[in-house]
């Protein structure tokens, strides 16, 4: 735990959740601030279910204090910037205002924790289908180049940029079919090994991979009518891989 890190972060204000999982990050941090946890980790460590995590997380990024770095594919780096935070414009409160902290807490009457269905929410499979003309999709799926490229190629021209955004529509539907975010993550892991040095060529691969979600291409879960989504054996065995692969980057730092 990096006591600078934390000295700075523990009086900054803020809604509950985001507090609550900038503590967690901060405690995991070096001095620099970066810090390799993984949202079960977050969740354990917070009390708090994956999509208020995944919220929170958001929230912290919109507002400059935490930038999470999600491209290699593997696990996400965590840089904590607490000179960056900005705070949102604080509003005067009106009787029957709604706490901040409610655009972070997930509706009560959701789905437990998102699980990866025929296509979660943050690992797309579905048909194969190119981009789909959604006009919230077209415009998270704009990348730096719209030509013909192969997924090596489309990583590489991304530089700092999340491969995919967190307000990426891919969560939102996943959300709704009330698949697990962890499953969207395994399912990311997935399709990078899929596509990795393939010569595949796509316009859009961030619509591929919010179809490749849909459509569960890489079979990562299965949805029991009793117990819901369920990872499969390929899905359980990109799980441990992640996990292992974020303690060895937790061990290194």
């Amino acid at each position: 735990m990096s006591t600078l890190i934390m000295s700075q972060c523990w009086p900054m204000q803020m809604p509950p959740s985001p507090k609550a999982v900038l503590v967690s990050l901060a405690d995991n941090a070096n001095d620099q601030g970066h810090c390799w946890p993984s949202i079960p980790t977050i969740c354990d460590r917070t009390c708090l279910s994956e999509r208020t995590v995944h919220g929170a997380i958001r929230w912290l990024e919109s507002v400059g204090l935490v930038t999470a770095d999600r491209a290699n594919g593997r696990h996400t780096r965590y840089v904590i910037t607490p000179d960056a935070y900005q705070p949102p414009q604080q509003l005067h409160p009106r009787s029957g205002c709604t706490p901040a902290a409610a655009a972070v807490e997930p509706p009560q009457n959701l789905h437990k924790p998102p699980q990866m269905p025929q296509s979660p929410p943050q690992q797309l499979r579905s048909n194969r289908k190119e981009p789909i003309s959604n006009n919230s999709e077209a415009s998270a799926s704009a990348s730096p180049k719209t030509r013909m490229q192969t997924f090596d190629s489309w990583n590489a021209s991304l530089g700092e940029e999340d491969a995919i955004r967190a307000d990426d529509p891919v969560f939102a539907w996943a959300e709704k079919a009330a698949i697990p975010d962890e499953f969207i993550e395994l399912a990311w892991l997935s399709f990078v090994d899929r596509y990795s040095g393939d010569s595949k060529r796509y316009a859009d691969w961030r619509a591929v991979f919010r179809n490749a979600v849909r459509g569960n291409w890489q079979k990562i879960w299965f949805l029991h009518p009793a117990t819901g989504y369920t990872l499969t054996t390929t899905g359980e065995q990109y799980r441990r891989v992640r996990d292992a692969e974020t303690q060895a980057g937790q061990v290194a730092a």
